[in-house]
C-alpha cells in the first residue's frame, strides 16, 4: 500500500491531466519575416531536391525555429559561404545557417546556437587492411576538406601529405582511385553519400573520431536581440523533441527527445503501465529469453572470433607475399586470374586491377607480344597449360622497353583433401642472374685467349733459350719478348683483379685535392714518351678548375686507359685530342638525367677524341659492359674488354658520368664528368 498522501497526489494529477494543454514558447517574434542564407550543396544538410526544393537537415531545423517564433516567411538564399558572408555583413541576410565553427568566424561575428555535432572520421577502402587506426595515418595522402577542423590537428601531431578538397563527392573519387590513402570528413554527410550512392560495401571507416565539427546560426555582432531571439527559439527546438525528430527523420539515428513538461505526467503513466507489463513479460518469458540469449552471444563471440583470426590470417597473407621478392599470381580451376602480388604486377607490366577476375589468356597474350620467338614460347605455354596438375618451368626475354629476363614456376595448387584448386605461378626476374652467366662465359673465352698467349710466347721463347746455345743478341731479343709478354700478362690480371675489386664495392677512394690540369699534362707527358712520336697529343684546357676532390691513382688510371684506347683504335699518324673544360651547366648531347645534374654539376669535363674507325651504333652502348669487345674489321687490336669497364666503375665511385660519342670512320669521343668539390 501507498501512503495516503502519494495516492492523492497521484489521484490529483490524474484528474489534472485532461486540463492541461501543451506547452507554449515564451519567446515572442521579433519579426514577419527573417531572410537566411546557407550552403548551397552539404546534402544531407542543406540541398536542392529534384524538384528544385532548398531542403535538408539544417533547412528543417530553420523553418522549426521559424514557425517557434511566430515568422511564416522564412527566406532562403543559398550561395557559397564568401558570398553568404558579404551579405551578411552587408545587411542583405539576417543570419546563416549550418555555419562549421572556427575561432575566426567567432571572433568577428556571433553563432546564435550551435545545433549540431558531428565527429570527423577516417574513411578508408574496404581491402585496405594496412590501416586500422589514426596512427597508421603518419605518411599517408590524406584528403580533407578546407575547413575541417581535423586539418589543424593533424598537421601537429605528425607527418601527413594533405590533398584539400571542396567537396566529399571529390574525396572520395581519389580514394577510390587510389590517388589518396584515406579521406577524414563528416561522419553522417559521408555514410549518407555512400548509401545513396551505394558505395557503402567499397569503403570503411576505421578508429574512432578525429576531431568534433559544431555546426550553428552565424549573425552580425551588432544583432544582439536577434541573437539571443535564436538561440531561445533553439533551445525550445531541443526541448520540445522537435530537433530530435527532424535528426531522426533525416538519418535515423539516435537522439532521444526531452518530452515537453506538459506531456510529463501522461508519459510518466505510460511508462509505469509500459514497465509492469514488460515485467510480466520477462517473468513468465526468463527461462526462454535468457537461454535464447545466452545461444545468440555464444554464437556472437564464436563469430567474432572467428573473424577476427580470419582478419588476422588474411592479412599475414598477405603481407607475406606482398614482401616476397617475386611475383605471385593464383589462378582458379576455370582460368581466372584470383591473386596477383604486387610484385608480379609489375614484372607483367601491367596493374593489378587490370588482370584480377581476368582470364589467364590475358597474360599469354600480354607477354607473346613482348617477347623475343613468341611462337617457341607460345608453344611452351600451350603445353603448361594442357598440364595444369603437373609443374612446369618456362623462361623468356622481355624487350619491349629495356631487356628483362623472367622465369615462370607453374605449380598446382590443392586444398586440405588434396583435389585440385587452381594453379600458382612464381614469376623471377632473373636478368641479373643471365648476367652473371653470360660474363662467366665470356670470362673465360677471354682468359682462355688472352692469358693462353702470352703464356705461349713465355714457355716457348724461355724453352729455345734453354735447349739452344745461342748468339747474345738473339739471348737478347728473346728476354726481351718474354719481359714484354709478362707485362702484358700481368696488365691482363692487373685488370681481372680491378674490376673484381670495383664489382665487389670494397674499394675505398683516397681522395684528396689535386690540380686536375697538372695530373692531365702529367699522365699525357708520361704516355707521350711511351708512344715514341708515333703520334702527336695535343691537350686544350678551357677554364677548367683550379682543383678536385679525387683518388689521384685511379684517376690517372681512367686517363690512361682512355689515351691507350685511343691509341690503338686511331689510324696511324692521326693525332688524339684531350680537353679539359669547366661545366655549370648542362649539355643537352651528355643525354643525363636532369635530376643527376643538380648532384653533378659544377664538374670539369676531361673529352678525350680520336680519329679512327668508330664505334658502331649497335654496340654504342654496350662498350661499357665488361669483357665485351667491339667487333670490327680490324681483328689484330689486342685486348680483355676490362679497360672501358673499369673507367665507368671508377667514375661512377667518384659521382661522376662517362659516356661516349661515335661517328663510324670518322671519329670517336669520350667524356668524363668529375663533379668540383662545392665550397
Amino acid at each position: 500500500m501507498l501512503p495516503f498522501y502519494r495516492g492523492a497526489a497521484i489521484i490529483l494529477i490524474i484528474l489534472l491531466i485532461p486540463f492541461s494543454g501543451p506547452a507554449q514558447s515564451d519567446t515572442p517574434a521579433v519579426r514577419d519575416r527573417i531572410v537566411v542564407g546557407g550552403p548551397l550543396d552539404v546534402a544531407p544538410y542543406t540541398y536542392f531536391d529534384r524538384s528544385g526544393v532548398y531542403t535538408g537537415f539544417s533547412v528543417d531545423i530553420m523553418r522549426a525555429a521559424g514557425e517557434i517564433l511566430g515568422i511564416d516567411n522564412v527566406l532562403f538564399y543559398p550561395a557559397s559561404q564568401d558570398e553568404n558572408l558579404k551579405a551578411l555583413i552587408q545587411g542583405e541576410l539576417d543570419c546563416i545557417h549550418f555555419v562549421r565553427y572556427t575561432s575566426h568566424l567567432a571572433r568577428d561575428f556571433t553563432f546564435a546556437a550551435i545545433y549540431l555535432e558531428s565527429p570527423s572520421v577516417i574513411f578508408v577502402q574496404s581491402k585496405r587492411y594496412d590501416m586500422a587506426n589514426q596512427e597508421d595515418l603518419e605518411g599517408k595522402k590524406i584528403a580533407i576538406l578546407k575547413e575541417d577542423p581535423a586539418y589543424k590537428r593533424l598537421r601537429l601531431l605528425g607527418k601527413h601529405y594533405f590533398f584539400t578538397v571542396d567537396h566529399y563527392a571529390e574525396a572520395f573519387r581519389l580514394l577510390w582511385e587510389g590517388q589518396v590513402d584515406a579521406y577524414i570528413g563528416e561522419r553522417l554527410s559521408g555514410l549518407r553519400y555512400l548509401g545513396k550512392s551505394g558505395l557503402d560495401e567499397r569503403f570503411k571507416i576505421i578508429g574512432t573520431g578525429v576531431a568534433v565539427s559544431q555546426f550553428g546560426v552565424l549573425v552580425r555582432k551588432d544583432q544582439h536581440e536577434l541573437a539571443q531571439t535564436l538561440k531561445s527559439a533553439f533551445r525550445e527546438i531541443d526541448k520540445s523533441g522537435q530537433q530530435a525528430r527532424i535528426f531522426q527523420q533525416w538519418f535515423g539515428e539516435g537522439r532521444h527527445p526531452q518530452p515537453v513538461l506538459s506531456h510529463r505526467f501522461i508519459r510518466w503513466i505510460m511508462i509505469f503501465v509500459g514497465a509492469s507489463l514488460l515485467v510480466a513479460t520477462i517473468v513468465l518469458g526468463w527461462n526462454l529469453l535468457l537461454q535464447r540469449e545466452l545461444q545468440l552471444k555464444a554464437i556472437a563471440i564464436e563469430k567474432a572470433v572467428l573473424d577476427k583470426k580470419i582478419m588476422e590470417e588474411k592479412s599475414r597473407f598477405e603481407a607475406i607475399v606482398q614482401s616476397m621478392t617475386q611475383g605471385l599470381m593464383l589462378v582458379d580451376p576455370q582460368g581466372q586470374i584470383a591473386y596477383l602480388n604486387a610484385h608480379g604486377a609489375q614484372y607483367l607490366g601491367r596493374r593489378v586491377e587490370d588482370l584480377l577476375n581476368h582470364p589467364l589468356s590475358v597474360v599469354n597474350d600480354y607477354i607473346l607480344n613482348k617477347v623475343e620467338e613468341p611462337e617457341i614460347l607460345r608453344r611452351k605455354l600451350e603445353h603448361a597449360e594442357l598440364n595444369p596438375t603437373r609443374p612446369s618451368v618456362l623462361e623468356y626475354t622481355m624487350t619491349a622497353t629495356k631487356r628483362q629476363d623472367i622465369r615462370l614456376k607453374f605449380f598446382p595448387v590443392r586444398d586440405l583433401s588434396g583435389n585440385y584448386a587452381g594453379r600458382g605461378i612464381l614469376l623471377e626476374d632473373i636478368t641479373h642472374e643471365r648476367a652473371v652467366e653470360r660474363l662467366k662465359s665470356e670470362f673465360v673465352s677471354i682468359a682462355s685467349h688472352e692469358l693462353r698467349t702470352p703464356m705461349t710466347s713465355i714457355l716457348g721463347f724461355s724453352e729455345l733459350m734453354l735447349i739452344k746455345n745461342l748468339p747474345m743478341d738473339v739471348v737478347k731479343r728473346y728476354t726481351t719478348q718474354i719481359h714484354n709478354e709478362a707485362e702484358r700478362l700481368t696488365r691482363i690480371l692487373n685488370d681481372m683483379l680491378d674490376i673484381s675489386y670495383l664489382e665487389s664495392g670494397e674499394g675505398i677512394l683516397e681522395k684528396k685535392q689535386i690540380r686536375i690540369v697538372d695530373l692531365v699534362n702529367e699522365v699525357v707527358e708520361n704516355f707521350r714518351a711511351q708512344l715514341k712520336n708515333r703520334r702527336d697529343l695535343q691537350v686544350c684546357i678551357s677554364g677548367a678548375p683550379q682543383t678536385v676532390m679525387a683518388d689521384q691513382d685511379k684517376i690517372t688510371q681512367v686517363l690512361w686507359n682512355l689515351l691507350s684506347n685511343a691509341d690503338k683504335y686511331s689510324a696511324n699518324g692521326r693525332e688524339v685530342l684531350i680537353d679539359v673544360l669547366e661545366r655549370r651547366q648542362a649539355d643537352p648531347e651528355w643525354g643525363i638525367n636532369m635530376e643527376e645534374l643538380d648532384i653533378i654539376l659544377p664538374a670539369v669535363e676531361l673529352k678525350v677524341t680520336d680519329f679512327g674507325q668508330g664505334i658502331p651504333q649497335d654496340q654504342l652502348s654496350m662498350i661499357f659492359i665488361p669483357f665485351h669487345r667491339v667487333e670490327t674489321e680490324v681483328h689484330t687490336i689486342r685486348g680483355t674488354g676490362l679497360g672501358l669497364a673499369i673507367v665507368k666503375r671508377i667514375v661512377e665511385a667518384h659521382g661522376g658520368r662517362v659516356w661516349a660519342f661515335s661517328e663510324p670512320g670518322k671519329q670517336t669521343v669520350f667524356s668524363v664528368l668529375l663533379p668540383v668539390e662545392r665550397t
